[in-house]
């Protein structure tokens, strides 16, 4: 575990200057705390912010520019992120006007207890989760490798990577709630392995984070019901903001991942003098994909991402991917 204050001494002594930085699904939830907490302590920041709501984008930058001065804010419309179509769209405007991008840190998402396809043959969750943030990292990968130090953060189940169905990673065949999640988490992260072999990413980090229980993020399960929903919000929602962490040290421990030297990256044969660098997914010090828990601590690969790995399944993911968002895009 890394200590609350260790976290704020980190976030509050950000050194580099000038950076510019990404958010998806940065206007609720632990997005939100993310890009508060960075906007506060970053130095004459350039922040792209991804949101629905053109209304709610122009609110959420007056009030964050109270906030820092200095920052630059760009509020960028994406109408639909359960779309892939939409991601591309508000991902192709950024990489049109940043020269280089250091942080791409994204989280939306949301539960659903059936499987809602869109017209692009998605269903709508797995979208959110997974194929639309992968097609902003997969166009801004190139601004990313500009920077000299780029770091891509997805807030989602890092550590908690579950069963995958090698011929129905679509889940056509085999929804429901845990299935969803667990798919969601181990094609990020094989995703993220795969990417990280990829020449021209050397120097690219990949952060999936598990958050843990947060409170106050405005939780809520499509299609559960009136009462159901009301039963939520009396008994859960309220144990989670007493046992789980707010929203405000979330989104502070989600900008320690994305600037602390703890998963940078190091290139083969360097050595990290600092001893601070921590394991990633693979097991070894600094390899790039790190998979982070809610209290700031890197841990290893468990026993079903091995197995995955073992079975070939980074290719797959990686291939169906790439096959799907070609797909979408002839669409």
């Amino acid at each position: 575990m890394v200590n609350y204050t260790d976290v704020l001494k980190n976030n509050n002594s950000l050194q580099q200057p000038n950076l510019t930085a990404v958010f998806v699904g940065g206007t609720n939830g632990i997005g939100l705390g993310a890009l508060r907490a960075f906007t506060k302590h970053a130095e004459s920041p350039t922040i792209y912010i991804i949101g629905r709501s053109q209304s709610n984008l122009d609110s959420l930058t007056t009030s964050l520019s109270a906030t820092n001065k200095s920052a630059k804010l760009i509020p960028i419309q994406a109408h639909d992120l359960t779309l892939v179509k939409d991601a591309s769209k508000a991902a192709s405007q950024i990489a049109a006007t940043a020269p280089q991008i250091d942080l791409l840190v994204m989280s939306p998402g949301y539960l659903s207890l059936r499987r809602d396809e869109s017209p692009e043959g998605l269903d709508r969750v797995q979208a959110v989760r997974f194929y639309a943030r992968m097609r902003f990292v997969l166009t801004l990968l190139p601004l990313l490798r500009k920077a000299p130090a780029p770091r891509v953060v997805s807030v989602l189940a890092g550590g908690m990577e579950g069963r995958l169905f090698p011929d129905d990673l679509l889940l056509r065949d085999h929804y429901s709630l845990p299935a969803a999640g667990d798919a969601a988490s181990s094609m990020m992260t094989l995703f993220f392995e795969e990417l990280a072999k990829r020449p021209g990413n050397e120097r690219v980090s990949f952060v999936h984070i598990h958050p843990g229980i947060v409170g106050g993020t405005g939780l809520g399960i499509k299609d559960l019901g009136p009462w159901a929903t009301r039963l939520l919000n009396w008994t859960i929602v309220p144990l989670m903001r007493l046992v789980g962490y707010t929203m405000e040290e979330a989104g502070e421990r989600v900008v320690f991942a994305a600037t602390s030297d703890r998963f940078k990256r190091i290139a083969e044969g360097e050595n990290d003098e600092s001893d601070q660098v921590q394991k990633g997914s693979d097991g070894k010090v600094g390899s790039g994909v790190y998979l982070v828990r809610g209290d700031s601590r890197a841990v290893t690969e468990g026993k079903v991402l091995k197995a995955l790995k073992v079975e070939g399944m980074g290719q797959k993911v990686y291939q169906h991917t790439l096959d799907e968002l070609e797909r979408i895009e002839k669409l």
